[in-house]
This record gives structure tokens, C-alpha cells and sequence, in this order.
């Protein structure tokens, strides 16, 4: 991960984000919702288990922004942060 290693916890916020079916992958995704401060179009690597919920399942979590080596960025929360379902 580009900027990975150790972050201040400034860096990660709360955020709603949404379950959803990429056709592109084949699989369910979870990326934020719409009017959150990050755009729909960035992933989340979260957790399995949220994204094995029904799709349109909206969860709370923390996140903060990274990027790959090859400069793609991301949405990453910790399998081990907590998370709360806020509908189903």
C-alpha cells in the first residue's frame, strides 16, 4: 500500500457506506453512500462479513483513504474495527 504504516487518528473518520453488486467483479462491494465526503465510485476493503450482507444493507464504519502502489485509491477499514448495521 502506498501510504500504508502507521496513520494519526485524524486520519479516519465515520462513514455510511452501502452493500452492492459489482457486475464488473461478480460480487458484492461496499463503497459510501451518496453525500458522504468520499465519491461512490471508491471501493471499501472491509470486513467479509459486511460484505456477505443483502445488498442495499447500509453499515457505519471507519475508514480512511490509501492507495495502492499503483496509485489507485481505496477506502480501508480494518476487519477488526467494529461496525454497525444501520439498515437492512
Amino acid at each position: 500500500m502506498g501510504r500504508g504504516g502507521r496513520r494519526d487518528s485524524s486520519e479516519y473518520v465515520y462513514i455510511l457506506a452501502e452493500v452492492y453488486f459489482s457486475n464488473s467483479h461478480g460480487n458484492n462491494k461496499v463503497r459510501p453512500c451518496a453525500g458522504e465526503h468520499y465519491p461512490q465510485s471508491m471501493n471499501i476493503e472491509c470486513a467479509r462479513v459486511i460484505r456477505q450482507y443483502p445488498v442495499g444493507t447500509k453499515v457505519k464504519l471507519k475508514v480512511v483513504d490509501t492507495e495502492r502502489e499503483d496509485g489507485d485509491s481505496f477506502l480501508y477499514s480494518s476487519y477488526k474495527w467494529p461496525h454497525e448495521i444501520v439498515s437492512q
